[in-house]
């Protein structure tokens, strides 16, 4: 098996991708070596991943590694090859949002796609205050055509079982499973930085019964409502974006899981956004309520535009006994609604509490004010996992947010 590295991955494509003619100069970066700038995070939890660029062009090749490289845990390669499977299939949905590939080599776990880095990481913007005019609707029309097209409203009943069995991807799904259920994602301990008020709060919350029990029952629905193919990692560092384009990477936590899944992991990333822009430094309290307000209609439009691009696809697509079957759709929509606010509960408190870094908060330098953000980030989860099942409309979660920053703000 080839191993890539910064010395030989331009003789790898030289000698294996014909239709890539790279002219000299070639400059190659690794991701993970800290040499692609400030607003790079990447995956680098897992994988190896170089930029390699001539006068005109630049790629990235990819390659799979058999563990975990922060934690040394085994994991099988094989997931390279259904990320660029599933990357192929999206491609052919939503071509717009997916990187171009041009080489997959299974037998080596790599492939190479499209660099596009000339758009930003959505989530290092956000935090420098950058608002993205399409964000909302272009990253709810991603998630509506890709999880639709990969349903049983859509596919033949057979394909779509077909489907869910090829991507049983186990190893990945148990990650999530387990980190973002069970346990503080890629954490040891509460967050010491926040000191032990905050980890005791933390502590509460994790071991309350009731909590628990919501925390239980939508890692049920989790594990065993396959209704689609989820993205699975869908978060403001997994999104390239400018104000016009969108391209979505990292795919490879690809699995059958419910609609709501990857909408509640991109409503818990715009949750910490909106609780650091609420204590973090601003010139004027007006500039704070604008960002504030752009969050807030972020969370909301990121539910509508989905709600709205889904049954777009149902009147035009979904089978004739799905159509014709009355309250279907207002149940299904009421389902997704509910399930996506308690996925993000449980996304959120799992990242936010934990003593991983978070660039949402990270990029708070005072620590008191760090740590109030903190507080409330983890208020809404609470909320959210005490409420999440009983909530009728998107509006009423919004209510209880700008309750409970105004409460943590007037302390």
């Amino acid at each position: 098996m080839i191993i890539l590295t910064k010395e030989n991955v331009v003789s790898y494509i030289n000698d294996n991708v014909p239709s890539i003619h790279l002219q000299e100069p070639v400059t190659v970066n690794m991701i993970g070596d800290g040499d692609l700038g400030a607003d790079i995070e990447g995956d680098s939890y897992c994988n190896y991943i170089f930029r390699v660029s001539d006068a005109s062009n630049s790629y990235i090749v990819k390659q799979a590694t058999d563990h975990l490289k922060r934690r040394g845990k085994p994991m099988t390669p094989k997931r390279n090859r259904y990320e660029y499977e599933i990357m192929e299939l999206r491609g052919k949905i939503v071509p717009q949002y997916v990187p171009a590939l041009y080489h997959g080599d299974f037998e080596n776990n790599i492939f190479i796609m499209e660099d596009v880095s000339n758009l930003k990481l959505v989530r290092y913007q956000m935090t420098k205050d950058h608002r993205f005019p399409l964000l909302a609707k272009q990253g709810a029309e991603y998630l509506a055509a890709t999880h639709f097209y990969t349903s049983e409203f859509y596919l033949k009943t057979a394909d779509f079982h077909n489907l869910m069995a090829y991507y049983m991807n186990s190893e990945l799904r148990t990650i999530m499973e387990n980190g973002i259920f069970l346990g503080i994602f890629g954490a040891d301990d509460f967050d010491p930085a926040c000191g032990p008020d905050f980890a005791d709060y933390c502590k509460k919350v994790f071991e309350d019964p009731n909590l628990k029990f919501q925390r239980y029952k939508l890692r049920h629905l989790f594990m065993n409502k396959s209704e689609t193919l989820i993205h699975g990692d869908f978060h403001t560092s997994n999104i390239f974006a400018d104000d016009e384009h969108l391209k979505v990477i990292d795919m490879e936590y690809t699995f059958g899981a419910p609609f709501s899944y990857d909408l509640g992991f991109i409503l818990a990333n715009v949750i910490a956004q909106f609780c650091s822009a609420a204590f973090r430094p601003y010139p004027t309290e007006a500039e704070r309520d604008t960002c504030l307000a752009y969050l807030l209609s972020l969370f909301k439009m990121l539910y509508t535009y989905y709600i709205e691009f889904f049954f777009e696809y149902w009147d035009k697509d979904a089978k004739i006994e799905y159509k014709v079957t009355r309250g279907y759709r207002e149940s299904l929509a009421l389902d997704i609604l509910r399930e996506c606010l308690g996925f993000a509960a449980c996304v959120n408190f799992s990242r936010v509490c934990g003593n991983m870094e978070t660039a949402d908060f990270d990029y708070i330098k005072d620590n008191e004010l760090r740590t109030k953000a903190k507080y409330l980030s983890v208020d809404i989860d609470v909320t959210l996992f005490t409420k999440w099942s009983t909530y009728s409309n998107i509006d009423e979660a919004i209510n209880d947010i700008i309750s409970l920053m105004r409460m943590r703000q007037s302390e």
